[in-house]
């Protein structure tokens, strides 16, 4: 409120207050100031009445500031532009703030790359650091020369393997495996402990020296899968009874991948052997160097029950081909496949995503169903399956393609052992039947009066790689008379030929011919 509301309050009041004692001295009818009596109320004075309407007017235009108020005194306009200033620099600070702060994030974020790649680059902060977090800028962060690194591992009682070049000259970048030796050993007695990838220094200090000088760029632990991990497809084919330690296996050798190998990167296996009886099993790692982040990473591991190295083949018919690791054991074909896929990780920028069965890459009920008898052995009934659905889709997708491209090569497999020359008519029927050829087994079954026995007994040891696939077959063709033969069969074999005989009686789908057939069958047994 104005200073002059105030002093035109002040009047009113005290003209209010002589006026009520005058009125309390005098009657109403004689108040010179008074009108005459309205109602039986006196009537306020002229002036003190036009001072109230002035204040009420004032009060008014005070709430109203857009209405000028006469005669009246305001300070509404120098306040909102008091306010204005405020709000401008308060939006101001706000915005230096939020500048300072992205600064400040970008600015970390830049040390803390600096910091994976190189460290020493950032030694500067050690005087900002507590004792226990300072980076290391001692002698061994030092270049050195390849004389003085193979001293170091010799005085830590270690041993340096071959030296492998990183680059096509060994003098500019290398690797260089180390090993340690078991004591009370008479063969493989060396096993790798520690990679190390070395680099040429370029800064002016060390590349005017007469020597030449490495800057250490990875120090890469080793120590092998466990034998759980190892030996885990002979358990899933019941050559062997325990599953298995947590004991990690020794790694003896580290070799580059020929020609084959996709770019970009170089790419490695580490391998070890582990010998069970007639059973020699490979395994190892497979690793990947990335030259223009100078960084050396485990890709995955791999075991072969058969010895077999990792290969890198042309499968699905991409750019780049595909690593494939064999773990078939006996007539089982098994495959393990990885594609090269692009990777989030800065550091390495690829990684190996294996192909499976899981989940189906398209949404199709026959597609569905071709997989689930992939899944349960039967790759090429699977396979011709795919081509049929593949021919009415026109276009899939890759991963589609990916899926049906690892059963066709495992139905390579699967054909093959299939079309071989069996001395012994269990080997042949079981062969068979690991191809879905379910009417050529039936006819070996039948070809001789000693075959039903050899191969009773074949069907009695299953331990479910051959109920499997029948009970795969049966689920999408329950109608299919030869496989509900090899049904009957199986159950006669392992629970007796009454059982074989009450399973056959309980089903409704089978046609009339082919329970008679399936009886004589079942009676050879």
């Amino acid at each position: 409120m104005s200073k002059s509301i105030f002093y035109d309050w002040n009047i009113f009041l005290t003209v209010e207050k002589n006026q009520q004692s005058k009125s309390k001295t005098r009657s109403p009818e004689y108040s010179p100031s008074s009108k005459p009596l309205k109602n039986g109320k006196a009537q306020p004075n002229t002036k003190v009445r036009k001072l109230r309407k002035r204040i009420k007017k004032s009060k008014k235009n005070l709430k109203n500031k857009n209405t000028p108020t006469k005669g009246i005194r305001t300070y509404s306009s120098h306040t909102q532009k008091i306010k204005k200033r405020k709000s401008l620099a308060a939006s101001m600070l706000a915005i230096a703030i939020l500048f300072s702060s992205g600064g400040l994030v970008v600015a970390l974020s830049w040390i803390s790359i600096l910091f994976m790649f190189n460290p020493l680059s950032v030694s500067w902060l050690n005087p900002f650091l507590p004792e226990g977090v300072k980076i290391a800028s001692n002698s061994e962060d030092k270049p050195h020369t390849l004389e003085q690194i193979q001293a170091e591992i010799k005085t830590q009682k270690r041993i340096s393997g071959k030296i492998l070049p990183l680059e096509s000259d060994t003098d500019e970048s290398f690797l260089i495996p180390i090993f340690r030796k078991r004591s009370n050993c008479h063969s493989d007695c060396q096993y790798i402990v520690e990679l190390r990838t070395y680099e040429l220094a370029k800064d002016f200090e060390w590349s005017s020296r007469p020597q030449k000088h490495y800057h250490l760029t990875n120090q890469f632990p080793v120590t092998g899968p466990e034998e759980f991990e190892v030996i885990a497809p002979l358990v899933d084919a019941s050559i062997e009874d325990t599953p298995g330690s947590s004991i990690p296996l020794p790694v003896t050798e580290i070799k580059r991948f020929d020609k084959n190998a996709p770019e970009p990167g170089i790419w490695y296996y580490l391998k070890g052997n582990r010998s069970s009886g007639s059973n020699l099993t490979a395994y190892g790692y497979i690793l990947h160097y990335n030259p223009k982040r100078r960084n050396l990473q485990r890709m995955t591991t791999w075991t072969s029950p058969s010895g077999d190295l990792p290969k890198w083949v042309q499968i699905t018919g991409s750019k780049e081909k595909e690593l494939v690791i064999r773990q078939t054991v006996g007539l089982e074909p098994r495959l393990r496949i990885y594609e090269i896929k692009p990777s989030e990780f800065v550091i390495n920028p690829v990684k190996l995503s294996e192909i499976t069965l899981k989940p189906p890459a398209l949404k199709d009920g026959g597609y569905k169903d071709a997989l689930l008898i992939a899944r349960n052995g039967l790759w090429s009934p699977s396979y011709k399956w795919l081509q049929f659905i593949k021919k009415q889709k026109g276009k899939i997708s890759s991963e589609a393609q990916a899926q049906i491209d690892f059963i066709r090569e495992h139905s390579k497999l699967t054909k093959k052992l299939a079309d071989r020359s069996w001395a012994s008519p269990s080997q042949e029927v079981l062969a068979d039947l690991i191809d879905g050829r379910w009417g050529q087994a039936l006819k070996v079954y039948e070809a001789s009066p000693q075959n039903p026995t050899e191969i009773r007994n074949l069907l009695k040891s299953d331990t479910g790689r051959i109920e499997s696939r029948i009970n795969a077959a049966l689920e999408i063709n329950p109608n299919r008379s030869e496989v509900q033969a090899w049904k009957a069969l199986i159950i006669a074999a392992k629970q007796g030929t009454n059982k074989g005989y009450y399973w056959l009686k309980t089903q409704s789908k089978i046609s009339q011919k082919s329970q008679s057939y399936i009886q004589k069958l079942l009676a050879k047994i």
